[in-house]
C-alpha cells in the first residue's frame, strides 16, 4: 500500500494537461439565407494556445476574410458555389507569434 501512495503522486503530476486542438468543435448555423446570400453564425472551441482566428469564405464572390480574437464569428453575404447550396469556408488558428497552429475548411449547407 506504502508503494502504491508513492508511485500516485507521480503518476497525477507526471501527466500533462490534455487541451482540444484549436477549431476542433465547430459549429455553423445559417441565420439567413435569401437571394443566394447568407449570413452564417461560425463557433469553435476556446483553445488557449490560440491568439486569433481568420474565417474566410472560398464559394464566395468576391472572397472574404473576417478576423477576431474571440470563439465566434459571424460573416455576411456567403454564397454558396454556382448551381447548388454549399458553400465552403475556412478557419485559422494563429498563436501570440502570428504562427499557424490548425487550419480547417468548414463546409455549410446553406439550404438548411
Amino acid at each position: 500500500m506504502k508503494g502504491l501512495l508513492f508511485i500516485l503522486p507521480l503518476i497525477v503530476f507526471g501527466m500533462g494537461l490534455a487541451y482540444a486542438e484549436p477549431l476542433e468543435d465547430i459549429q455553423t448555423t445559417v441565420l439567413d439565407y435569401s437571394n443566394n446570400t447568407a449570413t452564417v453564425q461560425i463557433t469553435w472551441n476556446e483553445d488557449p494556445s490560440a491568439s486569433s482566428y481568420q474565417i474566410g469564405c472560398v464559394s464566395c464572390f468576391p472572397n472574404t476574410v473576417d478576423s477576431t480574437s474571440d470563439n465566434s464569428l459571424v460573416i455576411d453575404n456567403v454564397t454558396p458555389f454556382p448551381n447548388g447550396s454549399l458553400a465552403v469556408l475556412y478557419g485559422i488558428a494563429y498563436d501570440i507569434e502570428n504562427n499557424i497552429i490548425a487550419a480547417k475548411q468548414i463546409f455549410v449547407n446553406l439550404s438548411q
